[in-house]
């Protein structure tokens, strides 16, 4: 056969008489088997954690803890960010809880922006002693109400001698 230029032999590769192609439709065809494994253990693997779910997941919590935190102070939003959603939500209570009390047994109006830093470093001995006593933020509720107050306690009466320091300076008169 001598084919010259563009010219190609009367071939019939499209005649599906010619072409046994019934084997692709058993069951023993490779690509079967190998879709039906595939689906099989996407299906029943749940050992791997959907990584687009687990980017979903983190999403969430951050929107969630930028929810909760969105009034305080940015040191404050800062430090408790590092925590668990939850953990945020109980310590932002006793927070608000341990500024309104001691607000109120003296007669004083001392915002969170006033004492942020203080607060954040009374949240780091508090995460410290968490860590060092393996306890849960839950479980250590009353020891951060009471350092909260013992810190506002130190912070108004440094406050308080200050503003009368400048009343009372024999160097003033």
């Amino acid at each position: 056969m001598n084919l010259s230029g563009q010219e190609l032999p009367n071939s019939q590769s499209n005649d599906t008489e010619l072409n046994n192609t019934n084997y692709i439709e058993n069951e023993d065809n490779d690509t079967y088997d190998m879709n039906d494994i595939i689906s099989n253990t996407l299906i029943n693997n749940n050992h791997h954690s959907n990584h687009t779910n687990h980017q979903k997941t983190e999403f969430n919590n951050d929107a969630l803890k930028f929810q909760v935190l969105e009034e305080l102070p940015q040191q404050l939003q800062d430090y408790l960010s590092k925590f668990e959603i939850r953990e945020i939500r109980i310590i932002k209570s006793v927070l608000l809880k341990g500024k309104k009390s001691f607000n109120t047994s003296h007669d004083t109006y001392y915002r969170l922006e006033d004492v942020e830093f203080e607060i954040v470093s009374v949240l780091k001995r508090f995460k410290e002693m968490l860590l060092q006593k393996n306890e849960t933020v839950e479980a250590m509720q009353g020891y951060l109400m009471q350092s909260i107050k013992a810190e506002l306690e130190e912070t108004h009466a440094l406050y308080m001698r200050r503003k009368n320091m400048k009343q009372y300076n024999i160097f003033n008169q």
